[in-house]
């Protein structure tokens, strides 16, 4: 198995979700009428509920104090602008809408009536446009900062909703592992907030430097090193904003 294998597909792009409130926005007044087309990358109504499972069933030792919130980015990876978006739960008979916030996160509710009328999750733009993430926050993490519980809860949300795409040959190996989400030979990663001179793990008095990729957008977390509690920090250094061209 090589690694950056199947977490590197699955979490490249599940961003910190610190140090994104500052751009709040006002929200839109204008009301935009949801389109009917589904987009194949926000996921049937069935599948986010395993996502939900597995937060109620592995929240009190990964993440107790946290709270999770679903967010939509771009495909290129940057935070949606929540303004004109409108996410709702449709089927053949259910219709739900899910209000976002301005930060373009929205709370999944549990519905027994979309479970069964096999919901899916609306948004009122073309398919491919956006991506989903899991949001898991603990208060009092600083903002250039992430807890290391908070990450693997991500990764079990993330994980559980998508399971259908891990390839078979993963999940034998996931199986004896415990879980995706501690699977030898596999890199987790996350996409920094901005881009970063470094990524350090902390915990007390130990500190270990963590790789870089994409030039600094992306760094890889220790999610199955057990030596790092749930409580160690990864602390960003950002680098300088990038030039936006030339006067």
């Amino acid at each position: 198995m090589k690694p950056l294998s199947i977490m590197a597909v699955l979490l490249t792009m599940a961003a910190p979700a610190s140090a994104q409130d500052a751009a709040i926005q006002d929200p839109p007044a204008e009301q935009v009428q949801v389109s009917s087309v589904k987009d194949p990358e926000l996921q049937p109504y069935r599948h986010m509920v395993r996502g939900l499972d597995v937060w109620d069933d592995k929240r009190a030792r990964l993440a107790p104090q946290a709270s999770l919130r679903f967010e939509l980015w771009t495909r290129d990876g940057k935070m949606a602008n929540a303004e004109g978006l409108q996410l709702r739960l449709a089927g053949n008979t259910v219709d739900i809408a899910l209000p976002l916030d301005q930060d373009s996160t929205f709370l999944l509710p549990r519905s027994p009536e979309a479970l069964s009328d096999n919901a899916d999750l609306i948004l009122n733009r073309k398919k491919d446009q956006f991506r989903w993430r899991p949001r898991v926050n603990t208060p009092g993490v600083p903002a250039n900062a992430r807890r290391l519980g908070d990450l693997r809860m991500e990764c079990e949300v993330r994980a559980a909703v998508r399971k259908e795409e891990i390839p078979l040959m993963y999940r034998a190996g996931a199986v004896a592992a415990g879980g995706i989400c501690n699977l030898p030979m596999t890199a987790y990663l996350y996409r920094a907030p901005q881009r970063l001179l470094s990524a350090t793990v902390v915990s007390g008095d130990r500190k270990s430097g963590l790789p870089l990729r994409d030039n600094g957008h992306v760094f890889q977390t220790p999610l199955r090193d057990k030596s790092w509690d749930n409580d160690a920090l990864i602390v960003y250094t950002f680098a300088e904003p990038e030039p936006s061209g030339k006067p």
